[in-house]
C-alpha cells in the first residue's frame, strides 16, 4: 500500500475553490512549498491536516486537525477504524468520518494533558482508494496558534450552543437550531463581485451545517445560513437509521473573508464547531 509522508500545515489557509493552499506567514510559521492539485469533482483521495496548538482553560492542551478532501464535488465515507485511526492510544478521537469536498480548517481538536512531552506526536492516519497518508500532531513551540482570540484586531471566536441530542425518522424533516454569540468583530463587509456565498450570509456571522459522522446521507434544506437573533436555523433529512453527529460551524466572517481574498486578519480565528447527536429511526 503506498505511503506519502503528509507536510504539517501550521494555520493553514485553502482558499475555497482554489486548486493551491499554503502556509501563510505569521506566529510560528515558516516558509512552505505551495500544493497543488488537478481539479477532479471525485476519484480523488484525502490529506489529514494538523493545523497547530493552544492552550484551552481547563490546562488542557487542544491539538487542531483538518484536512484536504482533493475532489471538488465528491463526499467521502472513511469510519474510525484501520483506514481512519489516532496512534498512539484510542483510535477514535473525535475525527470526522464523513469528509466534505476540498480544504476544511481546524474542525476539530484533540485535548493532550499538560504533561504532553514535547517531542511525541499523535498521528493521525487516513487510508482511501488503497493510498495513505498520516499526519503528526505536536507541542513544539513553533506550531503554537491562537484559535480563541485574533490578536491585532481583537477579534474572539463564537461561542455555539448545540442544544440537546435529537431523535427523528428516517424521511422526516428535523429542524436544527443553535445558539451563538458574538462579539461583532469584524464588522460585516460586502461580497466580492462573483462570490460563491449569498450576501446574506456573507455580511455577518453565519453558520454552515454539514455531515460529520453517519452511516447515510444528510439533505439540508440550507447548508449556510445568517445568524439572526443569536440562532441560526435549518432542516434536515436523513436518508438511513442510525446514529449521526451535524457539524455546525459558527463563522464570524473570518473563513467566508479568508477564502474570497477579503482583508481579513487572523488565520486560526475565529470560528468554532459544534456537532448535534441525532438518532434516526
Amino acid at each position: 500500500m503506498p505511503t506519502r509522508k503528509v507536510m504539517v500545515l501550521c494555520a493553514a489557509v485553502a482558499a475555497a475553490g482554489s486548486g493551491v493552499f499554503a502556509q501563510p506567514p505569521g506566529r510560528g510559521s515558516s516558509p512552505q512549498p505551495i500544493l497543488t492539485d488537478l481539479r477532479r469533482d471525485s476519484g480523488q483521495t484525502i490529506a489529514p491536516v494538523f493545523e497547530g496548538w493552544e492552550p484551552n482553560p481547563d490546562g488542557t492542551i487542544g491539538l487542531y486537525f483538518g484536512y484536504m478532501n482533493r475532489n471538488w464535488k465528491e463526499e467521502l465515507d472513511i469510519p474510525i477504524g484501520p483506514n481512519n485511526f489516532f496512534s498512539p492510544g484510542p483510535q477514535d478521537r473525535g475525527q470526522p468520518t464523513h469528509f466534505m469536498p476540498r480544504r476544511h480548517k481546524q474542525i476539530f481538536s484533540v485535548a493532550v494533558p499538560k504533561s504532553f512531552p514535547v517531542d511525541q506526536t499523535l498521528v493521525w492516519t487516513l487510508t482511501i482508494r488503497g493510498h495513505t497518508e498520516r499526519v503528526p500532531g505536536s507541542l513544539k513551540p513553533e506550531q503554537q496558534i491562537d484559535v480563541s482570540r485574533e490578536t491585532a484586531s481583537g477579534n474572539e471566536r463564537p461561542i455555539i450552543d448545540v442544544g440537546p441530542d435529537l431523535t427523528v425518522g428516517v424521511g422526516q424533516a428535523l429542524t436544527l437550531t443553535v445558539n451563538v454569540k458574538d462579539d461583532g468583530i469584524p464588522k460585516p463587509r460586502p461580497p466580492l463581485p462573483g462570490a460563491r456565498e449569498p450576501p446574506s450570509v456573507f455580511a455577518g456571522p453565519n453558520v454552515r451545517w454539514s455531515k460529520y459522522r453517519g452511516p447515510g446521507a444528510v439533505a439540508f434544506a440550507q447548508v449556510a445560513v445568517p445568524i439572526v437573533g443569536g440562532k441560526a436555523t435549518t432542516t434536515a433529512t436523513f436518508a438511513e437509521p442510525g446514529v449521526y453527529l451535524v457539524q455546525a460551524l459558527a463563522d464570524d466572517g473570518s473563513v467566508l473573508g479568508q477564502s474570497q481574498g477579503q482583508n481579513v486578519p487572523g488565520f486560526s480565528c475565529c470560528w468554532t464547531t459544534g456537532h448535534i447527536k441525532v438518532t434516526v429511526k
